[in-house]
């Protein structure tokens, strides 16, 4: 049904990961920003966790060989379809991610969310686990049914409210539950913590963001220990790694900080170069 021409800064599939094998040592992965995936899917009446693709920024292309649906939420990085939006497009068809916008993943869903073989009950990709499906120029997807669930009729009137499909900008303050090791950090070093003005980082990846900043002294190394997505590691550089949703699942780097739950999805949609502020939770 749909040809990947380039798959430009990049593209894969994913869905919303896999419950349950972090004790096992295997990441959850899925999508990045989960709401904006969730949301992409509501707009065509599919299932929640059917696969989508996950498109960082500018560059990708995509033929369609059949008439087909798609729906759009996240980064606003396509000028043929608006994120928030649903459309029908005629077999024919060169759907082009080619204008800048703030934000880092935009989600693409069709009727029934992408064919793909599973891996631990997940088609997302993790090909640093060999996990999922590799998407290469060329290759051609196929979505699960031709037609959405819903009437054509009500999903062609479909558009995310604000609250759905919220703006992404280039400065973003996040409140932040102590972390594992809090009381191991100086008070000082807290405090420069949340003072400080970071950035995030261009070595930044599903796996980690990394942030740049003020140095922070870092106490003593623990011992290997389960971690979280949305935790605040500080390397023996003194700089910040925020766990994503590829991360390992153990680290032995102390943890300043833990994200709330709620906001992954908006940190994972900070671009390299966006400022961040922190405070902590009262």
């Amino acid at each position: 049904m749909i040809e990947v021409e380039s798959t430009g800064t990049g593209l894969s599939l994913q869905d919303r990961g896999r419950s349950g094998w972090r004790r096992f040592g295997v990441p959850s992965g899925g999508a990045m920003d989960l709401r904006s995936m969730s949301a992409a899917n509501a707009l065509l009446g599919n299932p929640m966790n059917a696969s989508v693709l996950e498109i960082l920024q500018q560059g990708a292309r995509l033929r369609v060989l059949e008439d087909t649906w798609f729906s759009l939420a996240g980064g606003d990085f396509s000028s043929q379809i608006a994120s928030g939006t649903a459309v029908l497009m005629r077999k024919g068809t060169r759907l082009h991610f080619d204008q800048a916008a703030s934000g880092l993943y935009a989600y693409l869903a069709v009727p029934g969310g992408f064919e793909s073989m599973k891996w631990l009950g997940s088609a997302s990709t993790d090909l640093r686990n060999g996990m999922g499906m590799q998407i290469h120029n060329a290759h051609c997807l196929e979505p699960r049914l031709s037609q959405p669930i819903t009437s054509v009729e009500s999903v062609a009137r479909r558009i995310l409210t604000q609250a759905q499909n919220l703006p992404l900008v280039t400065e973003q303050h996040f409140t932040l539950h102590p972390g594992a090791q809090f009381e191991a950090f100086a008070f000082n070093i807290r405090q420069k913590f949340i003072q400080s003005s970071w950035i995030v980082s261009k070595r930044s990846d599903r796996v980690g963001y990394r942030l740049e900043g003020a140095e922070l002294q870092v106490p003593k190394s623990i011992p290997s220990e389960p971690v979280l997505p949305g935790s605040f590691q500080i390397t023996n550089g003194g700089q910040p790694i925020v766990t994503m949703a590829d991360g390992p699942t153990v680290g032995g780097y102390a943890k300043i900080a833990v994200l709330k739950a709620d906001d992954v999805d908006r940190f994972a949609q900070c671009a390299p170069g966006t400022q961040l502020t922190f405070s902590w939770i009262d």
